[in-house]
């Protein structure tokens, strides 16, 4: 093997970060419920309110959650966080076992 040749990782950044990102939505989305409720109640604190607020918030979680759940890992090609029917948040790939923060961890070797 040459001496100048490299075993270079591709740089998985990019796609991390998105992973990230939408991770980040989908947290949001979470924290949002129960203001919207209280702000619901302070406006209109009827059931007819706060089922159509809660409704909505639904929609838009399952929404989010399609979103977060259906990015691909840059490494592997597959779903990063769904294996077959199962959704799990963890913070690797479910096929290739990639971290979250890989790219991160990276420049920290790189740094160092």
């Amino acid at each position: 093997m040459d001496e100048h040749s490299t075993t270079e990782e591709p740089d998985y950044g990019p796609g991390l970060r998105q992973i990230r990102k939408r991770r980040w939505f989908l947290w949001a989305e979470i924290l949002i419920y129960l203001p919207a409720m209280l702000v619901t109640m302070k406006i209109s604190p009827t059931f007819r309110a706060l089922a159509v607020v809660f409704a909505l918030w639904f929609i838009l979680l399952w929404i989010v959650v399609g979103y977060s759940a259906l990015i691909r890992c840059p490494r592997c090609g597959n779903y990063f966080h769904m294996n077959g029917m199962t959704l799990l948040y963890l913070r690797k790939c479910l096929h290739c076992q990639l971290h979250l923060t890989a790219d991160k961890r990276k420049k920290d070797v790189v740094a160092k």
